[in-house]
């Protein structure tokens, strides 16, 4: 009798075993860019798609959750939704730190890692950021600006939504940079709301309220979305110099044109496909061993165009 109760315990507890196996969790992230309708984030989604796929095993699934406009309110809402789906990790590219840290918070200490991508909120509780360090490039795209212009002239310059952290460490390097140039001036600050369609509309208005502009630099690349020449159909190829952020194949007509001599290519693809590994690794217990993971950027010009265009075509990065 003995035997035959050993005999029966073995077997439950191997097919409790194998049960286990077979429903092994599967993980669901949740990917939140700053809001839905921009190319560059639809990128971003693709890869994080990819990296499921390839490092999931089936055992991964990301689901999109995003504010239709950029409204930090609303994103702060869907992590606070988000915490009571109890889904496994966020990636998120806040839309402004201060309104986001909170949220962003209560989700870590549900037990929630986070990971920003893109837009950090470093005073938050998230365990690393992936993507642009955004203030030593505001410095480079001045210092491009200024070996095509001189250093002398009127400048404007395009931005999203105000507030957002990314945005605004660009434009505090670009300002850095140009006090060493006092003869160079920023006579108008465009905000475009993270809106195609406005920032083409306000950057036209500046065009023609400002008949001396030299030049455009801009931290949010919105503008550049419709094809040439854009917010530039008041002037011609070459009457003003432009360095812009991003280098989405939409954008990169502008430098075949002429109308932009300078586009710096951020990493969109690691922007979905990192966070996601880091997401996963940090569930198997893997810390990144630095918070701050600067992606770099790509720089395009018209000798290069072809070559980062074919980029584009292969997927290759």
């Amino acid at each position: 009798m003995k035997k035959y109760l050993s005999i029966v315990v073995a077997v439950i507890l191997l097919l409790s075993g194998c049960g286990k196996k077979q429903d092994e969790k599967t993980l669901v992230f949740a990917f939140v860019p700053k809001l839905l309708d921009n190319p560059v984030f639809q990128l971003a989604w693709t890869a994080a798609q990819a990296a499921a796929k390839d490092l999931g095993n089936g055992k991964i699934e990301v689901q999109r959750f995003a504010p239709v406009k950029s409204d930090a309110v609303e994103q702060a809402q869907i992590i606070e939704s988000l915490i009571e789906k109890k889904v496994d990790g966020i990636a998120v590219s806040v839309n402004d730190a201060d309104a986001l840290t909170e949220s962003i918070n209560k989700a870590v200490d549900a037990g929630i890692p986070v990971v920003c991508f893109d837009s950090d909120a470093p005073k938050s509780k998230r365990f690393a950021y992936y993507g642009t360090a955004n203030f030593p490039s505001g410095k480079q795209m001045a210092e491009h600006l200024v070996k095509l212009m001189g250093t002398k002239g009127n400048v404007a310059m395009l931005m999203g939504t105000p507030g957002a952290p990314n945005l605004e460490e660009r434009r505090q390097g670009i300002l850095e940079y140009f006090k060493t140039y006092p003869d160079i001036k920023v006579v108008a600050t465009e905000y475009c709301y993270d809106d195609v369609n406005k920032g083409v509309s306000v950057m036209e208005a500046a065009i023609q309220a400002h008949p001396d502009l030299k030049g455009w630099i801009l931290p949010g690349a919105w503008a550049l979305f419709t094809p040439p020449p854009g917010p530039f159909a008041a002037k011609k190829p070459g009457d003003l110099f432009v360095v812009s952020i991003d280098a989405l194949p939409e954008q990169l007509d502008y430098i075949r044109q002429g109308y932009v001599q300078v586009l710096m290519g951020q990493k969109l693809w690691g922007w979905g496909y990192e966070s996601i590994r880091l997401l996963k690794e940090f569930k198997e217990g893997k810390i990144p061993a630095q918070p701050v993971i600067d992606s770099g950027l790509d720089i395009i010009t018209k000798e290069n165009v072809e070559e980062y265009a074919q980029k584009w075509k292969t997927g290759k990065f």
